[in-house]
């Protein structure tokens, strides 16, 4: 998927289709951003992509299959 689409859905409850089938829901936030500064899991990769609310594993938007 490309990241300029993925990135129109930043802080959006979203549904993504990973590479490998699996399914994820939760609201979808970018590495590095400033509300997760304390934690270095998600402060330190750069370009990656996680979902909160719950939290999911970390993804690039290559990963991305299918994006609701």
């Amino acid at each position: 998927m490309k990241r300029e689409k993925l990135e129109k859905h930043l802080g959006n409850i979203v549904e993504i289709t990973l590479f490998d089938g699996d399914v994820i829901k939760g609201e979808l936030h970018k590495t590095r951003e400033e509300r997760f500064k304390d934690d270095p899991n998600l402060c330190v990769p750069n370009n990656y992509y996680f979902l909160i609310n719950p939290q999911s594993c970390l993804f690039k938007c290559s990963h991305v299959k299918k994006l609701n």
